[in-house]
């Protein structure tokens, strides 16, 4: 293959560079055969919460971590094995993809920890040096803990050693970077100001302090643009921190919990009132893109017209007369 086909396939190719023989990328760069064989990437680690699917044809050497992009999934106990797959393919001269669904968190998670184990780096430097090769990364809030228990650990996790459990361990580790496109919880506190009760039935369905925000989005999956690497650049370099108002993303609603027991990733969401069952929205574990173009995962998304915002102590005689509606049966 000659030169310029190669540059050409490279073009295309949604996946940086962030060190000898490794590239860092999204689901598209994966399934982008061309530039794979242009640019001789014989490995590939995957990191979703579903089984890629491959050719029988396929011959590459694959690695699949199964994890979601949530703070709460323990991903450092994979950090030393995906180490391993990666450093035997670079001592061997040979190149490799690591990815996931958008090359922001979970991936970039591997390759930092790559990195800081490789170069003795601090969790910082690691994801300073990984942001000038591809500006859009940013490790969801829980991985950046683990990412600097690792540091902590001289990249060296043991998961029998008490002391050093995620579940109690990461909770000392206060430092976490909001300077990027992220997703932010609103502060968990037992007091809140507003109830959002479904429309039809008035049942509570979650509190102001179960929202979570994030900053507009520019256009990083819109349509036209979903593996567009520049504009996953753009949006990250932004400096408007404008937060979106146009819908309604809250954390997992505690009556929802059972839908980690299914098959699938994503589904209606319905009111918990059994005698109402409306649907609310949509929950999709692999994210949403919501109006503003911004990507928000995992996403429990609850549509406004469905929904009543209800100040607390306020309206009492309005809520009174809305429930001598007739209710469903």
């Amino acid at each position: 293959m000659n030169n310029s086909q190669t540059i050409s396939y490279q073009k295309r190719f949604t996946a940086d560079k962030i060190d000898d023989h490794i590239w860092l990328g999204d689901i598209d760069s994966s399934k982008n055969h061309e530039a794979l064989d242009a640019l001789n990437i014989t490995h590939i680690l995957t990191v979703l919460d579903f089984d890629p699917k491959c050719s029988q044809e396929d011959r590459r050497i694959r690695k699949h971590v199964h994890a979601y992009d949530m703070h709460t999934v323990d991903l450092i106990g994979e950090f030393e094995s995906c180490y391993q797959f990666i450093d035997e393919a670079v001592r061997n001269n040979q190149n490799v993809l690591i990815h996931c669904h958008a090359g922001m968190s979970r991936s970039a998670t591997i390759a930092c920890a790559y990195l800081m184990k490789k170069y003795n780096l601090s969790y910082d430097m690691a994801l300073e040096q990984l942001r000038t090769k591809r500006p859009c990364v940013y490790p969801n809030p829980g991985f950046a803990k683990q990412l600097h228990l690792y540091h902590t650990m001289n990249y060296s996790y043991n998961p029998d050693q008490s002391q050093y459990k995620p579940t109690s361990s990461l909770d000392h580790v206060s430092s976490i970077e909001n300077n990027f496109d992220d997703i932010i919880p609103m502060t968990k506190t037992n007091t809140y100001s507003i109830e959002y009760k479904c429309k039809l039935c008035r049942h509570i369905l979650f509190t102001d302090s179960d929202l979570v925000t994030h900053i507009i989005g520019k256009g990083r999956f819109d349509i036209q643009s979903r593996s567009s690497a520049y504009k996953a650049k753009q949006n990250a370099e932004s400096n408007d921190k404008h937060y979106c108002q146009q819908e309604l993303f809250t954390i997992q609603p505690t009556w929802l919990i059972d839908i980690y027991d299914k098959e699938t990733n994503d589904g209606d969401i319905v009111c918990p009132n059994t005698k109402c069952q409306a649907k609310l929205g949509r929950y999709s574990l692999v994210g949403e893109k919501c109006t503003c173009a911004k990507w928000v995962n995992p996403a429990f998304h609850f549509h406004r017209s469905k929904i009543d915002e209800c100040p607390v102590g306020k309206n009492d005689e309005i809520e009174k007369l809305l429930l001598k509606r007739t209710s469903p049966v």
